[in-house]
């Protein structure tokens, strides 16, 4: 695939561990009890510089903290390691996606001085943001907010879009400019498999349920089943392109985050076709990431593309030319 002298970009998850209970996170189910199949962890600063050394941190360009299951300022050493990683390389991009509804407002100050960019998830005011950021708060986030933009921090509001939301987009839109963030985006989900998404307590009882947009409806592939076996022509795959490798807080190590085994746990159909066809899942734990790359782990993935790809290349980074059913998540 490439060679780890190749590697310009890192997706780092950097801790599974998050206070916020979105029902369609799968570290909780449905926004309920916690997902037993997933431990929690963190990488903290020794164990980072344990598997990176300083020459390989030189040679990046990027390094994004955007977790399958975690936020990164839940991590304990979360801004010691960008502040290492500023240190160490004063050139490279930072980048962290979080809910900003956690930590002390002097905690953002001194992340904005290492150079990080935020992207905040906040999913609208303050009467609809918790409905899917679930045990967040959304006075502590913008004050958080503010905080870090006046200690000249870029900041970048990114907002879910469900039906109890949608109309506060150009509301949320305005506010983000009045405060001074630099962008505002927006992003309707197709993780709906149904018209609304039961949301559950602690207990398995339904809480309420949510609903998706117009737009997120169009976006539902209406023949799910029968489209996870159709095999694209070609795979354009987006981490060989950017030269990408992905971290977990665990230490398995993959070309992107959809290729985590987290998301094929346990025995879902993206977990055995991986197994079948690549057998493995390397950790840091066990071996460096030298040994790894050196090993042929991500050859053996590339060579799939032209026979059989794996079901999350296809899924993800496919090309068809019929059908066209790009999943979006």
């Amino acid at each position: 695939m490439y060679k780890l002298e190749d590697i310009r970009d890192i997706h780092l998850e950097l801790t599974t561990k998050c206070q916020a209970r979105c029902p369609m996170c799968p570290r909780r189910i449905h926004g309920g009890v916690r997902n037993p199949l997933f431990e929690l962890t963190e990488i903290s600063l020794e164990k980072f510089k344990s598997w990176f050394d300083d020459d390989f941190i030189r040679q990046l360009n990027n390094l994004s903290m955007c977790g399958n299951l975690g936020d990164p300022i839940i991590a304990q050493d979360c801004l010691e390691i960008l502040q290492y990683l500023r240190a160490v390389n004063p050139a490279i991009q930072l980048i962290m996606h979080t809910n900003g509804s956690a930590r002390s407002t002097q905690w953002w100050e001194q992340l904005a001085y290492t150079g990080t960019k935020v992207v905040f998830g906040i999913d609208g005011l303050v009467d609809t943001h918790a409905i899917y950021r679930i045990d967040t708060d959304w006075n502590k986030i913008i004050e958080n907010a503010k905080a870090f933009i006046q200690a000249k921090g870029i900041a970048n509001w990114h907002m879910l879009v469900f039906k109890h939301n949608e109309h506060q987009v150009e509301e949320c839109r305005t506010m983000a400019t009045t405060l001074g963030f630099k962008s505002f985006s927006t992003k309707h989900t197709s993780r709906f498999t149904e018209d609304g998404f039961t949301v559950l307590d602690d207990v398995g009882k339904t809480r309420y349920k949510i609903y998706p947009t117009q737009q997120s409806l169009n976006m539902i592939p209406k023949i799910v089943e029968s489209l996870i076996d159709v095999k694209p022509n070609s795979i354009s795959c987006m981490a060989k392109r950017s030269q990408q490798v992905y971290i977990g807080a665990e230490g398995a190590v993959s070309p992107c985050c959809w290729l985590d085994h987290k998301w094929g746990m346990p025995h879902g159909p993206k977990r055995i076709d991986y197994m079948d066809q690549i057998g493995e899942f390397p950790n840091l734990n066990d071996r460096s990431l030298e040994e790894i790359f050196n090993s042929g782990f991500f050859d053996r993935i590339e060579a799939t593309w032209k026979k059989d790809p794996l079901l999350e290349c296809s899924r993800q980074c496919g090309k068809f030319d019929k059908l066209g059913a790009q999943f979006v998540n």
